[in-house]
């Protein structure tokens, strides 16, 4: 499935060759973190999303690697969504985000959207173990790329209601709570909190 525009941020690129680099900062002296799509061209990628579901974390928890392996190609060619590995000084893997156009999205189903509206969905929270503090600037970061992008002018993060750390987190990076779900979403099977980002406040 394609969108009806282009979409620079979600562009298909094929996931079993090597992925550049598409954004760095750095963040405190020594640290810095960069952004690029998820490649299985290596092991790298798939064993560190694995180990992290293996460890309890997101939807995907308990897929074989070669499910994971297979999802992560389909979504790298998709036009409307992406993966992406958040990296520590360019080599060691510390989050994973991935970004769906919402009007493709069963979020869709929940609230009013527009073509230019997106859904972050973080499966691993990205934290630098010496500088926990550090993750509100990551996601600052990481949204800054995202608008960064004309197509891109509100960004969705559907937080579980009863996950007290991302809901602080949603809300020191300025998110503003949107609607509340009664039954969940894409993110949780529970009743769930919408954030929302807008272009004009990052």
């Amino acid at each position: 499935m394609t969108t009806l525009s282009p979409n620079s941020l979600c562009q298909s690129l094929d996931a079993r060759k090597e992925q550049p680099i598409v954004f760095q900062k750095e963040l405190v002296p020594g640290y810095h973190i960069s952004l690029r799509p998820v490649s299985v061209h290596t092991d790298q990628d798939i064993n560190a999303i694995h180990n992290w579901l293996s460890a309890g974390y997101g939807q995907k928890a308990g897929l074989p690697i070669d499910q994971l392996r297979v999802f992560f190609i389909l979504m790298g060619e998709s036009t409307y969504a992406q993966a992406f590995m958040v990296m520590l000084n360019h080599h060691t893997p510390i989050g994973q985000f991935e970004v769906y156009q919402v009007e493709q999205d069963e979020l869709n189903d929940a609230i009013d959207t527009g073509e230019s509206d997106y859904r972050m969905y973080i499966p691993v929270m990205p934290v630098i173990e010496s500088h926990p503090d550090v993750t509100i600037q990551i996601l600052h970061a990481c949204l800054h790329y995202f608008f960064s992008f004309s197509e891109v002018n509100r960004i969705f993060w559907v937080v579980p209601g009863n996950d007290k750390e991302r809901n602080r987190i949603a809300i020191k990076t300025e998110g503003l709570l949107y609607k509340t779900l009664d039954q969940g979403g894409p993110d949780a099977d529970q009743p769930a909190k919408v954030y929302q980002y807008k272009r004009v406040q990052i």
